[in-house]
């Protein structure tokens, strides 16, 4: 349980599997109490949940969790009585319940820890093997040779209780669904070799986990590319630890002949700072196409993103932006912060030339991808005006 009883994603509440060699016996049932709450709710009747939020109880048999922001709508507290926590509750519960990412977690976890237990051996040296959680995904692509796949090792946001940053660690529900718009029609994102040649730079800022990155990677040969280059960006060690270790797992040996061998590349990228580091695989040249999702999650992260697309972006290139829209929570004051930098092109015009928003377009959720959380989503393409 969260703060004030609150349930918490599977992702955020279930330990580590290599740790379960040094927890204390209550600190994992804690856990599995907190699953019961959300998937077995008659195991858990109301006087249970409401208990539950009282000081102590489930709540402190685990350590502080890392509040990433994703966990801000179970934290929120209500004194108007039971009746209104055991609503809320019931209300969170069901956003939980439906969240088909949570689900599958919980159940791969849940199939390692009874695994573990029936085997009753020793399992040092297999820590990385339990503490990572792969996921596939296929993208069709009509009229192409074969569907896009790629597997990414996934969903471990949370593992780390001293640095709220690795939620980049996770695969969010805007890159699943900017993936499968590139694939349905990747002419709308200009990807032919007669629009943007047949060996485009391209970069992703905030890549994560890196599945846009490793789709185009895959996507790209098919659509004629020969010499495709895209750089997977992002900033936190630990995430980029993880997206070289994703880009190595879907591109281990040369793709063909006289191609480069891997088609992606990580890099990390301060968009706060003006120079790159001095390997950075562009060289001087800029992008032809900047890509970015679910990036913004605080009002300054607009402007930032701002100054860097526009030393990145080449003049006559295309940035495109998938906007997660949070209406509830604590990121619903940044919903429109990109529109605020980045002016429409029927704006009054500048001295010298400005990234400015030339289409925008509302998507909405689909089931079975993203969050509880997320309301709808805004791509957003920019360009030089």
């Amino acid at each position: 349980m969260g703060l004030a009883g609150r349930p918490l994603p599977p992702t955020s509440s279930l330990p580590p599997l290599r740790q379960l060699d040094v927890l204390a016996e209550s600190q994992v049932l804690s856990a599995l109490d907190n699953l019961f709450a959300i998937y077995y709710p008659v195991a858990v009747p109301k006087s249970a949940l409401f208990e539950a939020a009282k000081p102590f109880k489930l709540l402190n048999r685990l350590a502080p969790l890392p509040d990433s922001g994703y966990n801000s709508g179970y934290a929120s507290e209500d004194d108007d009585g039971e009746d209104d926590l055991h609503s809320e509750l019931e209300n969170e519960l069901s956003l939980l319940r439906g969240d088909e990412h949570e689900r599958s977690f919980a159940t791969r976890w849940l199939e390692k820890f009874i695994a573990r237990a029936a085997e009753d051996e020793d399992r040092q040296g297999e820590d990385n093997q339990d503490d990572g959680f792969y996921r596939e995904f296929s993208f069709p692509v009509p009229g192409g040779n074969q569907d896009v796949c790629v597997r990414l090792n996934d969903g471990l946001a949370g593992s780390r209780p001293d640095d709220h940053t690795d939620v980049g660690l996770q695969t969010w529900g805007a890159s699943i669904v900017f993936c499968r718009m590139m694939c349905d029609a990747p002419e709308r994102f200009g990807l032919l070799p007669e629009n943007i040649g047949a060996s485009p730079r391209i970069v992703e800022l905030g890549a994560g986990t890196g599945l846009v990155s490793l789709v185009l990677g895959r996507l790209l040969p098919q659509l004629g590319f020969a010499r495709p280059l895209v750089v997977a960006t992002d900033y936190h060690p630990s995430v980029i630890a993880n997206l070289r270790c994703n880009i190595t797992a879907n591109f281990p040996e040369p793709v063909a002949s006289g191609t480069v061998a891997c088609p992606v590349q990580a890099r990390v990228l301060d968009w706060a700072r003006t120079d790159l580091d001095p390997d950075w695989p562009l060289g001087d040249a800029p992008a032809d196409l900047l890509l970015a999702t679910d990036v913004v999650y605080a009002p300054e992260h607009a402007a930032l993103l701002y100054d860097c697309a526009s030393r990145l972006l080449a003049p006559r290139g295309v940035f495109w932006l998938l906007q997660t829209v949070r209406q509830n929570g604590r990121f619903g004051s940044v919903a429109d912060t990109v529109e605020a930098v980045f002016p429409n092109r029927n704006s009054e015009p500048s001295a010298r030339p400005a990234l400015r928003i030339l289409e925008s377009e509302r998507l909405e959720k689909r089931d079975g991808v993203g969050r509880g959380d997320e309301t709808y989503y805004r791509l957003i393409r920019i360009g030089w005006a």
